[in-house]
């Protein structure tokens, strides 16, 4: 069975959750666009796929575009909310992503067996050393690896066709063609990269390696990807607040394991 990007992720944090969350199944009919608040935002399928160039370990992207520039007058710190939903409307699973000065910190969100029981798992993504940093709320303790470890041999190939939309209100560049997975698996990808919103202190950053979150120093509002069965999973911000987010950053209060 292909696997769409949401079950990639929960098999990469599966760790976190074995103990309280079933795989969901994925059967119902596959929406045309994704609704973000008050704004209809279509994610249009990826335009010509191009292939990657080999099988680099850890992930890598290859954007095709010239050299990008930082832009020190959107850089932004704050909070960015998402939804994720699949092709199976019962899908809704949420997720937080903290950017700090060189951390990127993200939250996922994930419905357990019981009627309103939520689990979360919390990572931290350290540019500086490319270390990520798996956290247990509940007994504050962290455990340390290499931000390369999950999903090793991911690759993206994608580049950006001229075509462009908003999401709430902030103008975003698509940039389209394919992730492929460190097995072979090849799914088609497109994200919607913001003009206004910049993580400066990396050029690319990836969750887990297969979900992009930084493109060229721009920030990622919206992200989809479909299997060759036509399965598709939606990544959506739905809601962004600016602000100073250095207290999300402190494990002062955690032990390493």
């Amino acid at each position: 069975m292909k696997k769409t990007l949401l079950l990639l992720l929960l098999i990469s944090i599966t760790f976190a959750v074995q103990a309280q969350k079933k795989n969901k199944s994925k059967n119902a009919p596959p929406p045309t666009d994704y609704q973000v608040g008050d704004t209809t935002v279509p994610l249009p399928p990826p335009s010509k796929k191009s292939k990657g160039k080999g099988k680099p370990n850890p992930a890598t992207t290859d954007y095709q575009q010239p050299e990008a520039k930082a832009d020190t007058a959107t850089k932004f710190t704050g909070l960015i909310k998402y939804r994720i939903t699949t092709d199976d409307r019962a899908d809704n699973d949420s997720m937080f992503i903290i950017f700090g000065e060189d951390q990127i910190r993200v939250t996922m969100f994930f419905p357990g067996s019981k009627e309103g029981q939520t689990f979360e798992t919390n990572m931290i993504a350290n540019l500086k050393d490319s270390s990520l940093y798996i956290l247990d709320n509940t007994y504050k303790t962290y455990k340390v690896e290499k931000l390369s470890a999950r999903n090793p041999g991911a690759e993206f190939s994608l580049a950006y066709y001229k075509k462009n939309t908003q999401i709430l209100k902030f103008p975003c560049q698509e940039y389209s063609g394919e992730m492929k997975t460190g097995d072979g698996e090849v799914f088609e990808a497109a994200c919607l990269v913001s003009k206004q919103h910049s993580f400066i202190s990396a050029t690319a950053y990836n969750y887990l390696n297969i979900q992009p979150v930084v493109l060229d120093y721009k920030i990622v509002l919206g992200y989809r990807t479909k299997t060759s069965a036509n399965e598709n999973t939606y990544i959506m911000a739905y809601k962004i607040e600016a602000g100073n987010t250095a207290s999300l950053f402190d494990l002062s209060n955690y032990t390493r394991k």
